[in-house]
């Protein structure tokens, strides 16, 4: 961490005689972490900057077992008396996350604010770090500020301001966002800037990019349970494309974040060749076998399931953002 932003966070918590007093602190748990306690059983959870302890307290009420991390020793402080006060514990580990290994991987990993304070030199460390920790099957909740509007500078100290776009690349193409939110403040200190808008960001392991050829898999089961006999058409079709009507623009779609997800954001139709290509390679396939598969699943005279108005009722491609979130 360099010396500049050391110095801010020292100064701060010498300053600060409660965790009240941190300009960070918030009474109530971070945006998605309630929904994603409802929506799985408890876990283990990372607190990246942990900070004022509140998210991390509230995991570890909800039956987490809870990794506190912040490089300040007064933040770990705050969080386990925290925790003591509600009979609960955390575990509390001092360490800066771009020279930090977790020693294990977590199903949440959760980061209130301590991107938007880094060190633009030290992105790739804090993103191999959350990369690293998080379980394939996990979810990664994220606070970051937003430009209220474009291209809004940022205020002398304190949060950087990044846009939505720019967050989901830097994550990608391994994680996908699942949920996004905004709260605006309008009136803030010129110090940071004024106004911006409170990001929340919800995202999870991208299984296309994680198991590539089980998302070919659940296509082609998708189509024997269709009684489409794919298998006899692509061997007749043998290196050459099958007939269909399918433009790349609607390849484009079915590749894009709204549907399978290959790509974070939908592709040009001139970059669906290029899209296709690595897929398939990474799938262990040759690129015409990808192409005339997704043909046969999007053709309407052919099974006709991922055609421009999806029959989701009839899919089985389960890492499909479509069924996901139905």
């Amino acid at each position: 961490m360099s010396t500049h932003e050391k110095d801010t966070f020292y100064a701060t918590y010498d300053w600060a005689k409660s965790w009240q007093d941190l300009p960070w602190s918030h009474d109530d748990a971070t945006l998605f972490l309630a929904e994603i306690c409802a929506r799985r059983p408890a876990g283990c959870a990372l607190d990246i900057g942990c900070g004022a302890g509140t998210d991390s307290v509230f995991l570890a009420q909800q039956g987490w077992d809870v990794t506190a991390l912040d490089f300040m020793p007064k933040a770990l402080e705050f969080t386990q008396q925290r925790a003591a006060a509600e009979n609960v514990g955390v575990t509390p580990v001092e360490a800066d996350i771009a020279e930090w290994e977790p020693p294990q991987q977590y199903d949440l990993v959760l980061d209130h604010g301590l991107l938007h304070n880094m060190d633009p030199v030290r992105h790739a460390a804090y993103r191999a770090c959350v990369l690293n920790a998080l379980a394939p099957g996990g979810d990664f909740v994220l606070l970051h500020w937003h430009p209220r509007y474009p291209d809004q500078p940022n205020g002398k100290m304190g949060p950087r301001r990044v846009a939505r776009d720019a967050i989901k690349t830097f994550f990608a193409p391994e994680l996908q966002e699942r949920f996004f939110a905004r709260e605006e403040f309008e009136d803030l200190t010129s110090q940071v800037g004024g106004g911006m808008v409170q990001a929340y960001y919800w995202f999870r392991v991208n299984q296309a990019h994680a198991d590539p050829q089980g998302l070919l898999r659940q296509i082609e089961v998708t189509l024997q349970a269709n009684q489409f006999d794919y298998a006899t058409v692509l061997a007749e079709a043998a290196d050459s494309p099958v007939t269909s009507d399918v433009t790349r623009e609607e390849l484009a779609v079915i590749l894009g974040p709204g549907r399978l997800g290959v790509c974070h954001v939908e592709p040009n139709a001139d970059e669906v060749s290029g899209v296709m290509k690595t897929l398939a390679h990474n799938a262990g396939v040759e690129p015409v076998y990808l192409e005339n598969l997704l043909r046969l699943f999007a053709d309407t005279e052919h099974a006709g399931i991922c055609k421009r108005d999806a029959r989701c009722s009839v899919c089985k491609v389960e890492y499909c953002k479509r069924l996901r979130q139905r």
